[in-house]
């Protein structure tokens, strides 16, 4: 084995097989990086981990073509009920905007999403994925990273142009570079119980925000639930993961106390990120990069977020020639947005876990009280408190003249009608790379004023145009032509100018908005900006 693949040169390796590495791994593969997958387990994972999966994260699984399978074991579009210290409810979430394609919330099982993207990488000549595999040792030059592996008692090494690292919150590859965690460790623990066959129809998630025990009732799919209570001062890991512990817990809170229990487990949880998440040719991402507080469910979702992110960069740098300085706003971009949502957790974990029944009830006070104004109620129902996919900077060219730029957004993604009448979403129309959208009633004029400027306007750059709801698409050689089906688009990509075209990169976020107003400044500089 040592000798048949020593010295093994790869463009990417992987480290780590779970759903951060695995979704870099098929995303290299649809852009056709040579790709080398390393996980130190011999399987996917088989219980319960994360459970909630959100809108941004589906539509990576869609850019990935694996959208519809993940889909089949998700319960699809929930919301939230905050009880207070009266048990009665103080405050709801239910999102029903799905301005990125899919609904905000949804509940999932993490052994099938890992199952289904380890089988889809199988899809890709160029990826190449092993299990049972343990990184021992790395080091890397100005040219390459050189890995050394331990399978089946053998070791062996392979090379690689770049190395990303989805290796867990205790990842090796992090310690290894002595790169630190900041943040810090909650001294809360809580207890996790699994369950399945549910007797309990409820579909929202209940939130139980009493200071005698903070907890979380949480629906999932195919008739699982999870549990998750404060360990309480005074009580060890080992009193509250008793079965009679356990099920006197899930007897208060509902009909399930005699479930099968799949898991219980107590954990402490974290906000913290590493300092760097780029140590020359390394990546950093997933846990490795960054810890999360459960209570916003976006651990996972951060992570599926630094693979979209960085996947397009690492291809197009391989494929396309486009400088390696793109490569260094990975971190530019991804931190601190990461970084808000570790933020946003620590207050949803405030409300959830008030210290005193004062505390309790002012808060919950508080919030009845925002419930009689409508644009604060909506601002919680819809979660409007939860960060836009939006860089303040990166890889995109910031229009300072006007104040509502969606420069650095990721661009909406509407319903369409294509000219043979079938409904799509945005993406499914867009090809891999870059790409122009308009919105106009005229496809064959709509990208006239770029014309002159073969930089931008040439047969590499796809070209979309969006005619309004009142105008059948039609055809056209040169032009993908479709409907805006609800008038999504109008209202969500276009809502400030309808003579804007937006210029979009693989990840879908918006490079520039062009406007007649900017024109000249753009064509300027916009060449820096795409491989072509």
């Amino acid at each position: 084995m040592s000798e048949k693949v020593l010295n093994e040169k790869y463009e990417v390796i992987v480290i780590g097989g779970g759903p951060s590495g695995m979704t870099l791994a098929n995303l290299l593969g649809k852009y056709g990086v040579k790709t080398l997958v390393l996980e130190q387990n011999k399987h996917t994972v088989l219980e319960p981990r994360a459970v909630s999966i959100d809108d941004e994260s589906l539509r990576t699984m869609q850019a990935i073509g694996l959208h519809e399978k993940v889909k089949s074991f998700c319960a699809l579009d929930y919301g939230s009920v905050y009880y207070g210290v009266d048990a009665k409810p103080f405050a709801k979430i239910e999102p029903t905007a799905s301005e990125y394609g899919y609904p905000r919330r949804n509940a999932f099982s993490q052994p099938d999403l890992e199952a289904t993207l380890r089988e889809g990488a199988t899809r890709y000549e160029s990826v190449d994925v092993r299990f049972g595999h343990v990184v021992t040792h790395f080091t890397q030059d100005a040219n390459q990273v050189f890995i050394t592996v331990l399978a089946e008692g053998q070791t062996y090494e392979v090379k690689a142009d770049y190395l990303a690292a989805a290796d867990g919150g205790r990842s090796f590859t992090r310690t290894s570079l002595g790169v630190p965690l900041e943040g810090l460790t909650y001294g809360q623990k809580w207890l996790i119980i699994d369950i399945k066959g549910t007797k309990d129809t409820f579909r929202q998630t209940r939130v139980y925000c009493n200071p005698k025990r903070p907890g979380i009732n949480l629906p999932g799919p195919n008739g699982t639930r999870r549990f998750e209570f404060m360990v309480l001062p005074g009580e060890t890991d080992e009193q509250v993961i008793e079965e009679d512990s356990v099920r006197g817990l899930m007897d208060q809170y509902g009909p399930d106390r005699d479930a099968s229990i799949v898991r219980k487990q107590v954990y402490a949880f974290h906000a913290r990120k590493a300092a760097q998440w780029k140590v020359g040719r390394i990546f950093l991402l997933g846990d490795a990069a960054h810890l999360t507080p459960p209570f916003a469910g976006q651990g996972m979702n951060s992570g599926l977020r630094d693979s979209a992110n960085l996947a397009w960069k690492l291809a197009w740098v391989i494929k396309h020639g486009m400088p390696d300085k793109i490569l260094s706003t990975y971190e530019e971009e991804r931190m601190p947005h990461s970084w808000q949502l570790i933020e946003m957790a620590e207050m949803l974990g405030r409300i959830m876990m008030p210290k005193t029944v004062l505390r309790a009830k002012l808060t919950q006070g508080f919030f009845r009280l925002l419930g009689l104004y409508k644009p604060a109620r909506d601002y919680v129902t819809q979660m409007r408190y939860k960060p836009k996919p939006r860089f303040p900077s990166g890889w995109f060219v910031k229009d300072t003249s006007d104040k509502n730029s969606s420069t650095g957004l990721m661009v909406a993604q509407p319903c369409l009608e294509t000219p043979d009448r079938k409904q799509v979403l945005l993406d499914d129309i867009l090809q891999t790379g870059f790409c122009l959208v308009a919105y106009s009633d005229c496809p064959e004029s709509a990208f006239n004023m770029l014309k002159p400027y073969s930089a931008i306007y040439n047969d590499k750059i796809q070209r979309v145009c969006i005619t309004p709801r009142t105008w059948n698409p039609v055809e056209n050689p040169d032009v993908t032509v479709a409907r805006d089906y609800r008038d999504e688009a109008k209202k969500w990509i276009f809502n400030h100018s309808l003579s804007s075209i937006f210029l979009l990169r693989p990840d879908r976020y918006i490079v520039a908005e062009i406007t007649p107003k900017n024109l000249s400044s753009m064509v300027d500089i916009l060449p820096n900006y795409v491989p072509y």
